[in-house]
């Protein structure tokens, strides 16, 4: 009797042991969706493009911030949570508040984040998934006090992290916890009681139905939950059958529920991602003839949500979800939704043809009107297609490959593109070379070129451009429209062209050595001469020249006119530090002329385009002759870049042009070439002044 009431207990220890451990992940599980759920509505619950200007340089605030904070404390309110904020990373490295959440009382006592007010956790957990991009779930300890916090992070469209923070109160996740043990302790404490009482009768009636009874608990222990006693009679031993099998079917129904929620989209009903594969898979495995896979994407979903509200939105999937079931079962053989607004369709199809059809099929059904609130909602579709088996015979490759077409979709706004390899190679060699370009600084790899501009009323070289060029150690000689285009979308712009600078200006002081007095120009972006922070990098940079400086920085015409006043703040700073002023590509942009009038520049550079076609059109000629009459008005330096041509250099010189620069003169070479070519080849080309005939045209 003792051994049986030992084994018992044992028996029971470990039931509520095991039920304990996952009713106690179950919640966790839940909480977690709860922390995700509310962190990935905080962008729609703030003004729009709130992020993207808070996360500017300098910050914007949009909206009152009282009020952002209370909206997103109803929300968190609403939600079960404590908290919901958002962070981000300031010019320093610090992490600093964008949004907070606080109820009126914490607002009263100012006991909340203020915008860009400095904030620190005792862990640095919020710095170091700010600095990794790494998503993060685990407790959180601050001077607020202790959570179970998500740190999910997101990205500007300038590619610059910022967290969204979820905290539910430890104390809440505690007491939840505390009445799981309590239940499973008492449910325990149950078992141990019957049990006892079985093991009695067992152990003095009954030990054979004892010992099976003991053998299917320990398998129940080790997760059979499925497991059934045969109840033969109304005993005690009846009983216990009848109560493990209500537990049983219990724990059964909890792991049904639990399996639902891992392969069932909470909002259609249709299969998730996971659960997709697996019908792909068991499709495969049937030997079927061809058919294609389809991640179909609403456009511009998010309108609905913002104009309706995630209800309404949470509606219309639906509404879509349910019209695509009514195509079941031909053509389509199966339905999924991945997340947000995209949906995963399985589609029986003999060819392209067939699934043309199959597509505008599905698109016509969608593209009738859906009802809000008395407003007629018509929705555009987007289709990302792969093929079996031609394009592959493994689920998540097809579905990897439908992504990638989907992609695809929506980069070039077309309404369907099935799957092509190139696509994929393309994405991956983008890929890699991005993460090349992280170490082409440090490894020197990049050099800077100069070309010659050469002044048109003495013809000689006063000026030179400078060309940052990539030397790949592997794919050779990288076009600059490739890199740059990369370094914007990585955020290392700004590092390359203050690494250009650094190495003029080493070069400026080489050539003044030598006796060589050259105006260099570098372009520059927009967003770094709206930033005073890069004027302050300028000026280090010149204190530390200890020969004068002949720089010129070069800045597109449609960037000067995005932030007037702070443009011309810092524009003024940098005529201050003697640095010339070059308004680049004019012509392309949309300045107001009034405007440009005040602008502290010293030259207009018109674009090669205009220059390019002056070979061509008359028009051209006619755009070209009233930019350098209106440059000259304006009391500017008119600089022609693109040059190419003896007849492009004389009409240029004919109209009065200060300025060339082109492959007619020379090619970018480097700092040695470019002396050499100065000393030597510039007589060879035999060039000499034009009368200006500009006045008397």
């Amino acid at each position: 009797m003792l051994i049986l009431f030992f084994l018992n207990l044992l028996i029971c220890i470990g039931l509520t042991a095991s039920i304990y451990q996952q009713l106690s992940q179950a919640l966790f599980s839940e909480l977690d969706g709860r922390l995700q759920t509310a962190a990935d509505a905080i962008p729609y619950i703030l003004p729009d493009h709130y992020i993207e200007a808070a996360t500017e340089n300098p910050p914007r605030q949009l909206g009152s911030y009282l009020e952002n904070t209370a909206r997103l404390d109803q929300y968190a309110q609403n939600s079960g949570l404590r908290y919901l904020y958002v962070l981000s990373l300031d010019g320093h490295g610090q992490v600093v508040y964008l949004a907070d959440s606080a109820s009126p009382a914490e607002i009263a006592k100012q006991h909340f984040g203020r915008f860009y007010q400095r904030y620190q956790d005792l862990e640095q957990h919020t710095l170091n998934a700010l600095k990794t991009g790494e998503t993060r779930y685990g407790q959180l300890k601050d001077q607020y006090g202790h959570f179970r916090s998500l740190s999910l992070i997101r990205q500007t469209s300038k590619g610059k992290n910022y967290l969204l923070g979820a905290d539910l109160a430890s104390s809440t996740v505690n007491q939840q916890l505390w009445g799981i043990l309590s239940k499973t302790l008492w449910l325990g404490f149950a078992l141990l009681i019957i049990g006892s009482i079985v093991s009695w009768l067992l152990a003095s009636k009954l030990t054979e139905p004892l010992r099976r009874f003991s053998h299917a608990v320990q398998r129940f222990t080790l997760g059979e939950f499925d497991l059934r006693m045969p109840v033969k009679s109304r005993d005690e031993l009846g009983n216990l059958a009848t109560a493990f099998n209500a537990m049983g079917d219990a724990l059964t129904a909890r792991e049904h529920l639990l399996r639902q929620l891992a392969f069932v989209d909470r909002i259609t009903g249709l299969p998730n991602r996971t659960r997709f594969v697996e019908i792909v898979h068991q499709h495969i495995g049937n030997a079927p003839p061809p058919f294609a896979i389809a991640m179909m994407n609403i456009a511009d979903f998010h309108y609905v949500n913002d104009c309706f509200g995630f209800s309404e939105g949470d509606n219309v999937l639906r509404a879509v979800a349910d019209r695509l079931t009514l195509l079941k079962p031909l053509p389509v053989l199966a339905l999924g939704r991945v997340s947000g607004n995209d949906f995963l369709l399985l589609l029986q199809c003999r060819d392209q043809n067939e699934l043309a059809e199959i597509i505008r099929k599905i698109e016509k059904v969608l593209s009738e009107a859906i009802v809000i609130d008395d407003h007629r909602v018509n929705l555009a579709m987007r289709f990302g297609v792969s093929c079996y088996p031609e394009h592959g015979q493994d689920p998540e490759a097809l579905l990897r490959q439908a992504e990638i077409s989907i992609f695809s979709a929506k980069e070039e706004c077309q309404f369907c593109i099935v799957y092509s390899p190139s696509r994929e190679v393309d994405r991956q060699s983008q890929f890699t070379l991005m993460g090349d370009l992280r170490e082409a600084i440090e490894k020197n790899q990049l050099i800077v070129q100069y070309q010659p501009k050469i002044l048109l009323s003495d013809m000689h070289v006063h000026g030179a451009e400078a060309l940052v060029r990539w030397q790949h150690p592997v794919r050779g000689w990288i076009p600059p429209n490739l890199f740059i285009t990369f370094a914007e979308q990585s955020g290392k712009l700004r590092t390359i062209t203050e690494w250009v600078i650094k190495d003029v200006l080493r070069q400026q002081q080489e050539w003044q050595s030598m006796g060589l007095d050259i105006c260099v120009s570098v372009n520059v972006g927009v967003g770094d001469v709206e930033d005073a922070q890069f004027v302050d990098f300028i000026a280090r940079q010149i204190a530390n020249c200890e020969r004068g400086i002949n720089l010129c920085l070069e800045i597109t015409e449609t960037g000067v006119m995005r932030q007037p006043d702070l443009m011309l703040q810092n524009l003024n700073r940098l005529r201050q530090l003697n640095i010339k002023l070059s308004i680049d590509d004019f012509g392309t942009g949309y300045s107001s002329f009034a405007y440009l009038a005040k602008m502290p520049v010293n030259e207009l550079k018109i674009d090669q385009t205009f220059v390019m076609a002056m070979n061509s059109t008359f028009e051209s000629i006619s755009i070209v002759r009233s930019m350098i009459e209106l440059g000259h008005i304006l009391g500017l330096k008119v600089v022609a870049e693109g040059v190419e041509t003896l007849a492009c250099w004389q009409a240029l010189s004919v109209m009065g042009c200060d300025e060339i620069q082109g492959y007619f003169i020379a090619q970018p070479m480097n700092a040695s070439r470019f002396t050499d070519w100065l000393q030597h080849d510039l007589q060879q080309l035999n060039l000499f002044s034009l009368p200006n005939m500009a006045d008397k045209l």
